[in-house]
């Protein structure tokens, strides 16, 4: 058997599009300000990193969008400018849109609020904008082939190189829909479903130290638990989650958090062993959905009301810091800005 690698990541250069084909540009309306508000999106679980790091966008996994959002004002310049982070990625897929679409003016992207967000969001921050550009355009391009675009075209900048960023499409999708989101390969959105906005989510937020996340670890090990993990996603995820069975959802994504490369993720933090510990004595608590997002160690749990005390007593014996949010189902608001 041939052990699958990392591929190595693809250098674009600004505004230079990647991917397709993608469709003929339709008229465009005139350039028109919009406001953009988008929410944050736990990633919770990736289905085939083999995918994820093959060069291109895929591999599927389960997000939820969660009520803390960015916020954007996309105004029709006649030069770039980009007032939001991260700065140059943002640029980029909204100046690759623009190409694709053959608009050959420009917008500034600004942010009139700043708050604080408790992890990288340049996912949310980049869908956002690139979906900013085409409402203001008069919205030429469907959300399948937007989200496609995003994605083919997400980098991160690393010493003034953008590298294409691996992208399972989950957070594009939960930023746009809200909700549960479960995304296949090819970006594609097998099911959406909300959960009960009036709930808390707790994030939890580690506080040990990570080693390096090993890339190579995590694709050879989907290798071994992909299938495992695509069938508890069909067979158990998908049906609960078409029925609106939150505990049984619940189960599903923690069953997840023990396969594949959410393992290493989680062990990154030594070993994982307070992570996994504090995350079964939660679902003790009544947490009914418990999983860790991506890469950043941060614990997100979603508790009934009625529990919520005991969950947080909990976090607070272990010293964490937490912050209390609620579950977004709305998803991304676009609206015509004065």
């Amino acid at each position: 058997m041939t052990v699958a690698t990392v591929a190595e990541r693809k250098v674009l250069k600004m505004g230079e599009t990647n991917g397709g084909p993608y469709p003929s540009p339709g008229k465009l309306d005139p350039a028109r300000p919009m406001s953009v508000r988008a929410p944050l999106v736990l990633d919770l679980a990736t289905i085939d990193s083999t995918e994820k790091f093959g060069g291109y966008p895929g591999g599927g996994g389960i997000g939820v969008a969660i009520d803390i959002h960015i916020f954007l004002k996309i105004v029709p310049s006649t030069e770039w400018e980009v007032d939001v982070e991260p700065h140059a990625p943002v640029e980029h897929v909204c100046r690759a849109l623009c190409n694709i679409l053959e608009y050959r003016g420009a917008f500034k992207i600004t942010s009139p609020e700043h708050a604080s967000v408790p992890f990288d969001a340049a996912p949310e921050t980049i869908a956002a904008a690139a979906a900013g550009v085409n409402a203001a355009l008069g919205r030429p391009v469907g959300q399948r082939e937007l989200r496609r675009i995003i994605s083919w075209n997400m980098v991160n900048e690393n010493d003034g190189r953008l590298e294409l960023r691996p992208d399972t499409g989950v957070r594009v999708a939960g930023a746009l829909f809200g909700g549960v989101v479960i995304v296949t390969d090819e970006l594609e959105i097998a099911c959406r479903t909300p959960i009960p906005e009036a709930n808390p989510l707790i994030l939890i937020v580690p506080n040990l130290e990570a080693n390096s996340l090993d890339y190579q670890k995590m694709v050879t090990i989907d290798e071994k638990d992909r299938e495992k993990k695509a069938l508890e996603v069909l067979m158990k995820l998908m049906p609960s989650a078409i029925k609106s069975d939150v505990g049984k959802m619940g189960d599903s994504i923690y069953r997840l958090q023990l396969l594949g490369s959410k393992v290493v993720e989680i062990r990154r933090f030594k070993g994982g062993k307070e992570t996994y510990r504090l995350m079964s004595m939660l679902r003790v608590k009544g947490c009914e959905i418990i999983g860790v997002h991506g890469e950043t160690g941060i614990i997100a749990a979603y508790v009934n009301q009625q529990r919520l005390d005991d969950a947080l007593s909990l976090i607070d014996e272990a010293g964490l810091e937490r912050i209390i949010t609620h579950p977004d189902n709305k998803g991304m608001k676009i609206t015509l800005s004065k």
